[in-house]
């Protein structure tokens, strides 16, 4: 203990000695030595570039990495200096500048080191000749089947005449090959690529060889990580078939098709192109699956302009009964509208098709009427995302009270089909494109309804970019119920709200009967708006809506609101706020609308 004690004094005092020591000295080291760098670009004609490439210089260039670092020393420094001509060279080769004339000088100002560079660019080299090779298979391809000789040549990013820069060279080179790799041809490869200089004309020829490969195929479908499902899931959600020519938006179709079916939590489709070099060009497909949980359950609340407060509950069971059926249920309770509802989703058949159940209890209450049904319905759906089709049969009751009114009962069958085309460029925030939706509901017999009439509704959404920043979306609806007096509420029309009229409250645009508004036989709607982006997430917007509802085509007497709104490309799809004056009632609205409505 005592020894212990006597080497914690010793080193305590050699502490206080050594710091004293270090306070009494005089300070010798001298002020460090500041380096700095000055480049100077000039050039005859160099089509504004000069900024450009001197913005390049002070990026890259080590001597203006290295200049700041604490351990810099004068004869390190000099030996910068002096390779750093070679590094400008290097760099401006990159930007076709191959007979640059560089200076270089160092000043020395107090504590200052000056190093300036004064660079005269010199005539950039331009490309004279291109040549493209091709070599495999695809020189013995039809010129109508893509991807071709005669179109590759044609898309060539790095044409004649054009100055030659390094990134374009790579950016075209890839191009090229990308657009072998993802149809046809996906082990293609260049094979040699080169780019001659010829300093005394100030030119470059280029030379690319390219090797298609074989035309793959793909070949048979193996599939890991099922624990749950049977295999038929994936199976029939399969858009290839064995031997179909090799195309990477199948394989990316496949993938979205099964992300899109719920079961799965991750999905990867691939295809195995090396193998098909060894094996009758067959490249075997390859799915990776990690299943969902079978169970969710949700809550949530929100609100909506339309139906006022929500409140949400949903039961979703991804593996009902065992048999690969999945159960959705909700139970929604809103302000003006309540809903209870569960629908049984079959597995898609070998042939695409989607065959469903369902039923549902629904109330809704707006403008003085009261809407009670309940519902069961069969529905087979087929086809791609972008020509989606419906076939359906429903048996429906009805309760309708009007105030001031008359309490009536409805029951209805009806054969149901609808058809939706979605051909935009973007799902989630369309900016060019359309969408059209056709839905028709026939109740042909008396035995199951009180009377036959027949339903048809058409709406369409188009949009069109007017400038990059300037968008136009357009909207219209027609609607029409043959056979008024036997068609239940639930297949008549009314207008007015986020997503029809807007300036008028949520389904305000009717028939008078009583003291309620009801249904009419006959719709029209309409909207122009015009949105101006501001930045890539935000915009605003200025809109005319106008239509109506009645019970006679002469009838049809539009009315108008007009607002102006905000516009976000959220993650989820496009959100919007409007301000809407209604014309018919002198009044202003505020509206929500969330994604698009297809």
């Amino acid at each position: 203990m005592n020894s212990q004690i006597a080497v914690i004094g010793r080193l305590f005092f050699q502490s206080i000695f050594l710091l004293a020591f270090l306070l009494t000295c005089p300070t010798t080291q001298a002020a460090e030595l500041q380096y700095q760098v000055e480049i100077i670009v000039t050039a005859e004609n160099a089509n504004g570039q000069v900024t450009a490439i001197k913005s390049l210089l002070e990026k890259h260039l080590p001597i203006i990495k290295w200049r700041e670092n604490s351990r810099l020393t004068p004869a390190e420094w000099q030996r910068l200096v002096s390779v750093a001509p070679q590094d400008i060279k290097n760099l401006l080769k990159t930007e076709g500048y191959f007979s640059p004339n560089i200076t270089s000088a160092i000043e020395k100002k107090g504590a200052t080191s000056l190093a300036t560079f004064t660079i005269a660019l010199g005539k950039p080299v331009t490309i004279s000749k291109v040549n493209i090779q091709f070599d495999g298979a695809i020189l013995q391809q039809q010129n109508d089947i893509s991807p071709n000789v005669k179109a590759l040549n044609k898309e060539w990013l790095l044409p004649t005449g054009e100055q030659f820069r390094q990134e374009y060279w790579s950016l075209a080179k890839q191009k090229l090959l990308t657009s072998l790799l993802v149809e046809r041809y996906p082990n293609a490869r260049i094979s040699n690529s080169k780019a001659e200089v010829d300093l005394e004309s100030s030119s470059v020829a280029l030379t690319v060889e390219v090797d298609s490969g074989p035309v793959v195929q793909f070949g048979e479908l193996t599939i890991e990580g099922l624990e749950r499902y049977s295999e038929n899931v994936v199976r029939n959600n399969n858009p290839i078939k064995p031997g179909k020519v090799y195309n990477q938006t199948d394989l990316l179709t496949f993938q979205t098709r099964l992300q899109e079916i719920g079961y799965f939590k991750n999905v990867e489709v691939t295809a195995d192109t090396q193998l098909a070099n060894h094996e009758n060009n067959n490249a075997p497909i390859k799915v990776v699956v990690e299943e969902n949980k079978s169970i969710k359950v949700g809550v949530g609340a929100g609100y909506s302009t339309n139906t006022g407060a929500r409140v949400q509950f949903t039961y979703d069971d991804l593996d009902f009964m065992d048999r690969d059926w999945r159960f959705a249920s909700s139970l929604k309770v809103e302000q003006k509208a309540q809903f209870l509802g569960g629908q049984i989703q079959f597995p898609v058949t070998s042939k695409g098709y989607r065959d469903s159940m369902s039923a549902d209890m629904n109330r809704t209450a707006f403008e003085g009427q009261t809407v009670t049904s309940s519902q069961l319905g069969i529905k087979r759906t087929w086809g791609p995302r972008k020509r989606e089709q419906y076939l359906g049969a429903n048996y429906l009751i009805e309760q309708q009270d009007v105030d001031g009114g008359e309490t009536t009962t409805k029951k209805v069958g009806t054969l149901n089909y609808g058809i939706t085309l979605r051909r935009t460029n973007n799902d989630l925030a369309p900016m060019r494109g359309y969408l059209f939706n056709a839905q028709f509901a026939a109740a042909p017999l008396d035995s199951l309804s009180n009377g036959r009439f027949l339903h048809s509704y058409i709406k369409t959404q188009a949009y069109y970019p007017i400038t990059s920043s300037t968008q136009l979306i357009a909207r219209a609806e027609l609607g029409m119920v043959n056979g008024k007096n036997s068609a239940p509420e639930t297949f008549l029309f009314r207008a007015g709200g986020d997503q029809s009229v807007r300036g008028y409250a949520f389904q305000s645009l009717g028939i008078k009967e009583a003291n309620a508004t009801v249904g009419g036989r006959y719709l029209a709607t309409g909207s122009v708006e015009v949105v101006q982006w501001l930045t890539q997430q935000w915009g605003a917007a200025v809109f005319v809506d106008a239509g109506n509802v009645a019970n006679l085509w002469q009838d049809l007497k539009p009315v108008y609101g007009y607002g102006l709104g905000v516009r976000w490309k959220s993650p989820l799809g496009p959100i919007g706020a409007d301000i809407a004056y209604g014309q018919e009632v002198d009044d202003y609205r505020l509206h929500f609308n969330i994604g698009v409505a297809f």
